[in-house]
């Protein structure tokens, strides 16, 4: 039943002991897997013995083949990814980081992973710079590491935001205060309104100061200093009727 599997393996293991599995050929046995994990079910058996082989060509062929099947519910999937962001060979931890963008994978543990591989890589400057050196299989895998990350801690904060503003939207539907009475939460906002309110009277009763035009001793124009309060409008020199 498996036969095919069994040959296939033969002929990728003595390639590549032999140095001559090219990248070509990579890719090519890398879709004839996944055929045969469509076909024959045999994804959890990939995961187990070629995942961790001990030659890195036949690790990459079996991420590859996974990722190509979309077949991400199988048994021990994940951890074994997890061994592969730590992968010697930066090509297979890039294609790790690449299958798990396609899962969705998400947890403690990939997070963990995922932030020990990317570094200190930044974006978007690192991304530039990758995209200038294609052959950087290291630059290459820190970048989507960095890239899958950011996406995760995006989608907490959207969360989080939609959370807030259905609460927010539940307040307003019930019109309700959102502390409780008595609480301190509503104290404080009390407080606040008390302090908003005495400093609005304050400002509207304080005092100004206006200059007006006069002539100095010397014969000079100078300016002299009048009072007048935010209230009334007016200046002194208006309250006593001054022409000038």
């Amino acid at each position: 039943m498996q036969i095919r599997y069994r040959m296939l393996v033969f002929k990728m293991s003595r390639l590549a002991s032999q140095n001559k599995l090219t990248a070509v050929q990579e890719i090519g046995f890398a879709t004839e897997l996944a055929e045969l994990v469509v076909k024959e079910g045999i994804a959890e058996r990939v995961v187990q013995e070629l995942f961790d082989d001990d030659h890195p060509q036949l690790r990459r062929i079996a991420v590859n083949a996974i990722r190509r099947t979309g077949r991400f519910d199988v048994p021990g999937l994940q951890a074994a990814l997890l061994r592969r962001l730590s992968d010697a060979e930066p090509w297979l931890r890039h294609d790790a980081v690449w299958v798990i963008q396609e899962a969705a994978m998400d947890g403690g543990l990939v997070r963990a992973g995922l932030r020990r591989l990317a570094g200190t890589v930044q974006l978007p400057q690192d991304a530039v710079r990758a995209k200038s050196n294609p052959g950087d299989a290291l630059l290459q895998a820190q970048v989507r590491a960095r890239q899958a990350l950011d996406a995760l801690l995006k989608k907490d904060a959207q969360a989080a935001l939609a959370a807030l503003r259905a609460t927010l939207a539940t307040f307003a539907a019930l019109n309700q205060e959102p502390y409780g009475s008595g609480t301190v939460g509503q104290m404080n906002l009390a407080r606040r309104e008390l302090q908003r309110r005495m400093a609005k009277r304050a400002l509207s009763s304080s005092t100004r100061l206006t200059f007006r035009r006069v002539e100095g001793p010397d014969g000079k124009a100078a300016f002299a200093e009048t009072a007048s309060t935010a209230r009334s409008g007016q200046t002194s020199d208006d309250a006593a009727g001054d022409p000038s």
